[in-house]
């Protein structure tokens, strides 16, 4: 309990795994839902190719915004450890 109220460490690292996984799997079940119905209309391009390329997309994207989150924990980690170098 003390290091969650003297911000001594972080625990966004750690949630922002947990964000991840549960992105990827909103993002799965979005486009297998809408290559569902895609395929219900026999809709090819739009209603199955479009939502897997976008569902790719979006978890590129997803992954990328979480990288970055990480990389700025990960630098302040760093600055910390630089400025109490004597």
């Amino acid at each position: 309990m003390p290091d969650f109220l003297s911000f001594e460490t972080f625990i966004t690292p750690k949630i922002i795994r947990i964000v991840f996984v549960i992105g990827l799997l909103l993002i799965a079940i979005g486009v297998l839902v809408r290559v569902v119905v895609g395929l219900v209309h026999l809709q090819l391009i739009g209603g199955v190719i479009l939502p897997l390329i976008g569902g790719a997309a979006g978890a590129l994207l997803l992954r990328v915004y979480c990288e970055l989150v990480l990389v700025f924990f990960d630098m302040r980690d760093k600055l910390a450890d630089i400025a109490h170098k004597p």
